[in-house]
C-alpha cells in the first residue's frame, strides 16, 4: 500500500523526469498512446506475409537479415501503409482532445474566441481541420498508389 503512494507522489512518469507542462503531459500521453498502435500495426504486418516468402528466400541462399529487407519487409511496407495512415489522420484529430489537460491548442483558442460572442474561429478551425486531414488523405493515397506494383 505505501508503495503505491509512493508511486503516484513522485513527480514525473518517465524516470522520475518531472513533467512541468501540460503540454508535456498531452505529448507524452499521445506518445504512448500511438507508440502502441503502432507497434501492433507493424506487427500485424510482419505477421500477414505467408511463412512460404521466408522459405523462398532460404532456397534461395539468403540470409535471415536479407530475407527480410529484401523480401519480406517490401511487402510489409505496402501493408501498413494504409491502417498507418489511418492513424496518423486520427492523431491530428486527436490533437484537439489536448484541451481537456488545457493545452492552448487551436480548438480550445476558438472557444475562447466564441466565448465573447465570436462564431467564426469555430468555423475556421473546422475547415483548417478539413483542410489538413484532406492534404494527408491525399498524400497516403499517392504513396499507396505509388506502392500498388505488388498485387498481394
Amino acid at each position: 500500500m505505501l508503495q503505491v503512494l509512493v508511486i503516484f507522489y513522485v513527480p514525473g512518469l518517465l524516470f522520475g523526469t518531472p513533467i512541468s507542462t501540460r503540454f508535456n503531459a498531452a505529448i507524452i500521453a499521445f506518445s504512448i498512446n500511438y507508440a502502441c498502435y503502432f507497434s501492433e500495426i507493424y506487427r500485424g504486418g510482419i505477421e500477414s506475409i505467408s511463412h512460404s516468402q521466408y522459405e523462398a528466400g532460404q532456397v534461395l541462399g539468403l540470409t535471415k537479415l536479407q530475407i527480410f529487407f529484401r523480401v519480406i519487409f517490401l511487402q510489409v511496407i505496402k501493408r501498413i501503409i494504409p491502417p498507418t495512415a489511418n492513424e496518423v489522420i486520427t492523431l491530428v484529430k486527436d490533437t484537439a482532445l489536448a484541451r481537456v489537460v488545457m493545452v492552448v491548442e487551436i480548438i480550445r483558442e476558438a472557444e475562447f474566441m466564441a466565448a465573447r460572442g465570436f462564431i467564426w474561429p469555430l468555423f475556421y478551425t473546422g475547415v483548417f481541420y478539413l483542410i489538413f486531414v484532406g492534404i494527408l488523405t491525399i498524400m497516403f493515397g499517392y504513396i499507396e498508389k505509388r506502392l500498388s506494383y505488388f498485387k498481394a
